[in-house]
């Protein structure tokens, strides 16, 4: 005996839908993050030195696979600095993943 399924609303179908697609994505990212949440990130405290800049500080703790660009602007983002201009003896706190 089959049992047709009738669908009474659309809008509510299509949350439905809406919920369990962003339910699978946040599995899968979860899993192909090695189970690491994205907002998981640890901070190291670099202290600059004479010579440095934002950039050269990025490209030694760079983690693989990230644009420097983004990575700058979180470094940017975490420590207040409204320029990239950083003085000698400024610590800064720097993602690592």
């Amino acid at each position: 005996m089959s049992r047709q399924i009738r669908i009474k609303s659309k809008t509510r179908f299509c949350l439905f839908l809406t919920a369990i697609t962003a339910l699978f994505i946040l599995l899968l990212a979860a899993v192909w993050n090695g189970g690491k949440a994205a907002s998981e990130v640890d901070w190291i405290e670099v202290e600059v030195v004479e010579g440095d800049t934002l950039w050269h500080i990025a490209k030694r703790t760079l983690p693989p696979h990230t644009d420097i660009r983004e990575y700058i602007r979180q470094i940017r983002e975490v420590n207040g600095l409204k320029t990239c201009n950083i003085r000698v003896g400024q610590k800064l706190f720097v993602p690592v993943y």
